[in-house]
């Protein structure tokens, strides 16, 4: 039988290059691969963004979990079968082994060009936020770091990034809420840094996953 999910919540999504609310960082872009075991057709390696109305097929024993963008906003793991994804919806005729509701991902375009891009403060990240890379030129991040607005060469922390992630090192005091601070990222083909001005999320929110589309 096909298992179909409705979902009717809010959408949360905000933009470097300002996206509508009903956009996400890829305009077709419904959700992003978090973890796949097996073999799937097409081949979808982990950060990969999925776009609207894609089928893929997951071969024998094999498992993908996938984070639906808003408005859905669900952690789902599916096994085996067919899955395609909607903005709205997910219909497959495999074992949906795990269907969690998270805090809607922050999903921002980052957008420049020359040497650098110019510091803006138009985005937020959490006071101890997690940072996917998504897009074409996710993999090229080399290195993502924070430091204070004021004070452009007074390094915080650079965060850990592995696989197009990036997390604080363990031992990271939580930001400031309602601080300004500079994110600074290597791009592998990029002489100098590039600077993103950011202010800190307050502990009082829920959700910390962002997800940063780098093109």
């Amino acid at each position: 039988m096909v298992d179909i999910r409705y979902r009717l919540m809010l959408p949360l999504l905000a933009g470097l290059s300002v996206w509508g609310p009903a956009g996400a960082a890829e305009p077709n872009a419904v959700g992003i691969i978090m973890k796949v075991i097996g073999e799937t057709d097409p081949g979808l390696p982990p950060r990969e963004e999925v776009s609207a109305n894609t089928v893929i097929k997951l071969g024998p024993g094999a498992e993908l979990t996938f984070l639906h963008y808003p408005p859905t906003c669900e952690l789902v793991t599916v096994a085996g079968g067919t899955l395609k994804l909607t903005k709205t919806a997910f219909t497959t005729d495999g074992e949906v082994k795990s269907q969690q509701n998270r805090p809607c991902p922050r999903v921002y375009e980052l957008s420049g060009s020359g040497g650098g891009w110019v510091a803006r403060d138009l985005f937020r990240l959490p006071v101890a936020p997690e940072i996917i890379f998504a897009g074409s030129r996710a993999a090229e991040v080399t290195e993502a770091a924070v430091y204070e607005k004021e004070k452009p060469d007074q390094l915080l922390y650079r965060l850990e990034l592995a696989d197009q992630r990036a997390t604080p090192p363990a031992s990271a005091a939580p930001l400031e809420a309602s601080h300004r601070y500079l994110l600074k990222l290597r791009i592998s083909d990029t002489a100098q840094p590039l600077d993103y001005g950011f202010v800190a999320v307050g502990s009082g929110t829920t959700d910390s996953l962002v997800v940063l589309h780098v093109d």
